[in-house]
C-alpha cells in the first residue's frame, strides 16, 4: 500500500548541506536508500539502520574526471551497478569494488 504524508515531517531529517533532491532510488536488494543532489554535487546513500554515507559527485572522487553536470536521475540494476543521468544526457556508471 502506498501512503503518503507531510513533507514538512521529513525536511528536517535530511542533511544540512543537502540543497535540493533531484532523484530518489531505493535499492530494495541492499535496503539502500539513495539520494541525488544536483545543487549538492552528492548522493547520500542511506541504510535501514539510519547510517548515511556522503558520495561526492566532483572530479577526483569515484574515478571522476570531471564533475557530473546537473545530476538528475538515479538507478541501480541487479549487478549492484549504480547509474546516475546528467544534462545533457550523459550516463555515468558505479561500480561496486571489493572494498566498497
Amino acid at each position: 500500500a502506498l501512503s503518503v504524508s507531510d513533507s514538512l515531517t521529513h525536511r528536517a531529517s535530511l542533511p544540512w548541506f543537502l540543497k535540493d533532491i533531484s532523484g530518489l532510488h531505493y535499492d530494495r536488494n541492499n535496503g539502500l536508500l539513495y539520494v541525488l543532489s544536483h545543487e549538492s554535487d552528492v548522493v547520500v546513500v542511506s541504510d535501514l539502520d539510519g547510517g548515511r554515507k556522503v558520495m561526492s559527485l566532483r572530479r577526483g572522487h569515484y574515478g571522476l574526471r570531471r564533475d557530473i553536470p546537473q545530476a538528475e536521475g538515479i538507478a541501480s540494476d541487479d549487478r549492484d551497478t549504480l547509474w546516475i543521468v546528467s544534462e545533457p544526457n550523459l550516463f555515468y556508471r558505479f561500480t561496486r569494488t571489493a572494498s566498497s
